[in-house]
């Protein structure tokens, strides 16, 4: 069964276009007929950091007509490392603004839309509505709960990736029936927990693989990762498929996904609701690694790295030497914010998350 992309009207592929992209068409595999699906073809971009730098370069140079941004962030210099879109010159401007900027010079002839606005239930439906793929450069399981959800019901094809340390995880998801990401939710584990850092080549590396799944759907060729998780190895230089087994979900599972935080009663504070409720007595736990914390770090917070979180001689400190304080952990990865909770939670630990994480200081 075609692509939706591929049943619209065509558009016309000029000279000044054969000139640029000549050596896609003059592959019998993608030829004018797949040019002009490119050229047509319209993507949104969720999240401009390290995944989204590399897919929104060559999407440009490949001819894709129109290209979303939504990214409510700035750049700071620690994103230099791996976001390649990004130089020096571009540090505390907004992400969106710098990457159509590098994009419009790359090739002027793409149609760059950006949405500096965090993506939520508020405001997804009007922005996905106009687009055909949706490509999840995010890092936090809120976001890919919300994308998951708005293509499904919205029928948009879903590239997803992930990475942490030399690993690196692409899949693409609402493809032909295809499974959606809760599917490859229920059927592994993350190890973002203990996340101190990512070697930048497996940002390009992942991305470079979403672009490529993209660019091969929207043109009707090759294998389609749809069914499958490839995980990338960059230690043991290794690529693995495996297959992604959708689950029949009872209709309270349904429910309890679609809010997780509700499920866990994870409580969340932000610095404004501390400071208007004049709270005293709180303990600030940043739950970051040893090294993260001491480059910077919020005053008089203490650092117990999540890692240590679960050892039992750091449980009995925090009931022992904190039991008459609020307790509020905070970190910059949602994913560990949540498993820290999970830990707390689990020895009965009264606590809050810091709203924000430790961007929010």
């Amino acid at each position: 069964m075609l692509n939706p992309i591929m049943k619209k009207e065509k558009i016309s592929v000029s000279y000044k276009d054969y000139e640029r992209y000549s050596r896609h068409i003059i592959m019998e595999e993608i030829n004018i007929e797949g040019q002009q699906r490119l050229k047509r073809s319209k993507i949104i971009c969720v999240g401009a950091g390290g995944l989204n730098s590399t897919v929104l370069l060559y999407l440009t140079t490949c001819g894709v007509g129109t290209i979303g941004i939504i990214d409510d962030d700035t750049i700071e210099v620690s994103n230099l490392q791996r976001q390649i879109i990004y130089n020096t010159k571009n540090i505390k401007q907004p992400k969106v603004q710098a990457a159509k900027i590098r994009l419009d010079s790359i090739n002027p002839n793409i149609n760059i839309k950006t949405y500096n606005i965090k993506l939520s239930q508020n405001n997804i439906h009007n922005i996905f509505s106009d687009y055909d793929i949706v490509i999840d450069g995010t890092d936090n399981f809120q976001s890919r709960k919300i994308i998951s959800e708005y293509c499904y019901k919205l029928h948009k094809i879903h590239i997803y990736g992930a990475i942490e340390k030399f690993t690196g995880h692409v899949s693409v998801f609402n493809y032909q029936n295809g499974p959606k990401y809760h599917d490859l939710y229920n059927n592994i584990s993350y190890n973002g927990c203990n996340t101190t850092g990512v070697l930048n080549t497996i940002a390009g590396i992942t991305g470079i693989i979403q672009a490529t799944e993209a660019i091969k759907i929207i043109t009707g060729i090759g294998f389609i990762l749809n069914g499958y998780l490839l995980k990338i190895n960059a230690i043991k230089l290794s690529f693995q498929k495996i297959k992604i087994k959708p689950k029949k979900i009872k209709k309270q599972n349904i429910e309890a996904i679609s809010n997780i935080n509700k499920l866990h009663k994870i409580k969340y504070i932000s610095v404004h609701e501390i400071k208007l409720l004049e709270l005293n007595g709180y303990k600030l736990i940043d739950i970051r690694s040893q090294i993260e914390f001491k480059i910077k770090r919020i005053n008089y917070a203490i650092n117990i790295p999540l890692k240590n979180l679960k050892k039992t001689k750091y449980i009995q400190y925090i009931k022992n030497k904190l039991q008459n304080k609020i307790i509020i952990i905070y970190c910059n990865n949602e994913i560990r914010s949540f498993i820290g909770s999970q830990i707390l939670s689990s020895n009965k630990i009264k606590h809050y998350i810091l709203k924000g994480g430790f961007n929010n200081k």
